[in-house]
């Protein structure tokens, strides 16, 4: 379910696996009635929470983040309660303080915190079980809105030959799109109750380490990155709480995940579809 059954990335990230059992709804997640709705039509024993304003949006448009980041996710607490199932959502490393006054420094971060605490109130109270995933600086194909998607239009600028500047240098948890959706089909797949938050990983790179992925995969790239400092989280990662639940986490090197992204819009440029 979406705001539109657009398929478009669905086929830019399947790689040719049938889209036939696919179904597609539209769906709001500040429509209360929809989302409940939804969940008595489909009884699902498990709902992954996906929808989110990032950072930008909601600095645009504050109120609407609170209608979607906050409202809808309680309409999907409210959804899973409704039908019995387990929700696992999407919180992010934003939930967490950082930097010197040690504060969530976005509004996005303030209401993923929020959405963290009234999960966990959720089981406490009404017993729905829920697990909170925190991805850090997601980039790969199809991950291309928000502030940090600028690392996948890296990957991208350097696959087709086009000149970009990265407007900041950081230390940070750079995670391969693949290796996020392997771990949430494996919390949905695990035996769990209760309320978790876990971050995804607890690795970090540099941008020069991106930059050395990007010149592995093309030698001739006019990537460069300005000589902004973006304060990122570098520590105090807690991914025991997942590991306890799924093992080992999937933690592709950043070098190589640029290497494997940059590939992937080469042959979505070859197939026609970019």
């Amino acid at each position: 379910m979406d705001l539109h059954c657009d398929p478009v990335r669905l086929n830019h990230v399947m790689r040719g696996e049938t889209l036939d059992n696919v179904v597609w709804e539209p769906l709001d997640v500040t429509d209360a009635d929809a989302c409940r709705k939804a969940a008595e039509r489909h009884a699902p024993r498990e709902i992954v929470h996906l929808a989110a304003l990032m950072i930008p949006a909601c600095k645009a448009n504050p109120l609407l983040g609170v209608q979607v980041n906050l409202v809808g996710h309680m309409h999907m607490l409210e959804a899973a309660r409704a039908c019995g199932a387990r929700l696992t959502y999407t919180s992010s490393i934003a939930a967490k303080p950082r930097g010197a006054a040690n504060q969530r420094t976005n509004l996005y971060g303030v209401f993923k915190h929020a959405d963290e605490e009234i999960s966990r109130l959720y089981t406490q109270d009404f017993g729905v079980a829920s697990f909170g995933l925190r991805p850090n600086i997601v980039y790969g194909v199809g991950r291309e809105q928000s502030e940090t998607s600028v690392v996948t239009h890296a990957a991208k600028a350097a696959a087709f030959g086009v000149a970009l500047v990265l407007p900041w240098r950081t230390r940070a948890g750079f995670e391969l799109a693949d290796d996020i959706a392997e771990i949430f089909a494996r919390v949905v797949e695990a035996d769990w109750d209760g309320a978790a938050v876990a971050d995804m990983s607890d690795r970090t790179d540099t941008t020069e380490d991106m930059l050395a992925g990007i010149a592995r995969a093309a030698p001739d790239h006019r990537i460069t990155a300005a000589d902004v400092h973006r304060t990122s989280i570098t520590e105090g990662f807690e991914t025991q709480p997942l590991i306890d639940v799924i093992g080992p986490l999937p933690a592709t090197p950043l070098a190589d995940g640029m290497v494997r992204t940059i590939a992937h819009f080469r042959q979505l440029r070859d197939r026609g579809l970019m």
